[in-house]
């Protein structure tokens, strides 16, 4: 489904991440150290978003996508399910209204699979599940 998206005009890559920044999956577009720095700063992007929300509508008011514009693209960063972001980066000239459209049909597709459980902090010297 990642490699659909990334197939869109004007699309460059697609990346899925956990919230905390670790990559999940990302398109054929896109090699893995790319897919990795993408991953990391989205959600870096994504948690101003969120720390801004509250001055867009309200303290529970929900974050649901960020998106960046530069001289040549954009990136798009939506929350897809728990704890779980979708990226997808484009050319200056992408229709950003396809762009997120085409984003809710395949997080809405993939409903649960994009869950991705918060992290557990394990205490000193105990075994990792």
């Amino acid at each position: 489904m990642l490699n659909d998206l990334a197939d869109m005009p004007e699309a460059r890559y697609v990346v899925l991440l956990a919230a905390d920044g670790l990559l999940m999956a990302h398109s054929e577009s896109v090699d893995r150290d790319d897919a990795d720095t993408v991953a990391a700063s989205a959600s870096g992007f994504h948690s101003i978003g969120a720390a801004l929300a509250p001055f867009c509508g309200g303290k529970n008011n929900g974050l649901r996508q960020v998106v960046g514009e530069f001289d040549d693209g954009f990136i798009f960063v939506k929350t897809a399910g728990m704890n779980t972001l979708l990226a997808v980066v484009t050319t200056a000239s992408a229709d950003a209204g396809v762009v997120t459209h085409r984003m809710n049909e395949v997080a809405g597709r993939l409903g649960n699979e994009l869950v991705s459980p918060p992290r557990q902090q394990s205490g000193e010297g105990s075994a990792r599940p």
